[in-house]
């Protein structure tokens, strides 16, 4: 059956996109991967670099405790014929630093476009411990029993259950991101990605984030489903309230 699209190379660009993927090509900033998949890869190559350069500084300082040596004994060799080694350890540790610093700025942008929800229930769990744990010794010490009964060690059990169900309470009630929109899948896809969903073809799901100028929009299926996909494989509907937003 053909199938005729407004433009003639969207789907040629479209299967070039699954086919880089397959073979591992992609751009230097891992731009054609998934926005939490990105933040991985970005901060592994940030770590990477950082430990080049860690053994880069540890050559450069075996290189100058060498050539200390030799000034101090020059029976054992020449100074001056480990200067060209340490300019050139130098300018590794040099352009390292500079990659490092490129790899940083890619990191930064994706992390500020990534949904912040997380982190600020990391922090919210971080200061619930810290209000609640001195309470906890208290509450044991006044509730101990004269006859043993009831021990410290089983006053802080209970309270700690009770602030982690308290806690898990918390989580149950947070809202899901809003629906923006909906959309159509052009093509199938296949979410192998962590952070990706895979869609099959003419399918309608929901919007949850629109495209944020990285290629990836976000959509859910139902409650349980909710993931990534490229921009270019959907055809999206944002609603009028979202667009005026």
């Amino acid at each position: 059956m053909k199938r005729t699209i407004g433009k003639p190379t969207y789907a040629i660009e479209a299967r070039e996109y699954v086919l880089s993927l397959k073979l591992g090509a992609g751009p230097e900033d891992f731009s054609n991967l998934p926005p939490e998949q990105r933040r991985k890869k970005l901060q592994q190559k940030v770590d990477e670099l950082n430990k080049e350069i860690q053994k880069e500084m540890d050559q450069r300082d075996a290189i100058t405790k060498m050539k200390d040596v030799y000034i101090k004994n020059p029976q054992m060799g020449d100074p001056g014929s480990l200067d060209h080694k340490l300019i050139e350890v130098g300018q590794n540790i040099e352009k390292l630093r500079l990659e490092v610093q490129k790899f940083e700025t890619w990191l930064t942008e994706v992390e500020g476009r990534l949904p912040v929800r997380g982190e600020q229930a990391r922090r919210q769990s971080g200061m619930y411990e810290a209000q609640n744990t001195p309470s906890v010794n208290n509450c044991a010490q006044d509730r101990e029993s004269p006859d043993g009964s009831y021990t410290e060690e089983q006053s802080q059990e209970n309270e700690l259950k009770m602030m982690a169900t308290d806690f898990d309470d918390e989580f149950d009630d947070e809202e899901p991101l809003p629906t923006i929109g909906t959309c159509k899948a052009l093509y199938t896809f296949e979410g192998q990605n962590e952070g990706t969903i895979s869609i099959a073809e003419g399918e309608i799901l929901y919007v949850i984030e629109e495209d944020k100028g990285d290629g990836w929009t976000r959509i859910r299926r139902n409650e349980d489903e909710e993931g990534y996909v490229p921009t270019s494989y959907v055809e999206v509907y944002l609603d009028k309230n979202a667009k005026d937003s």
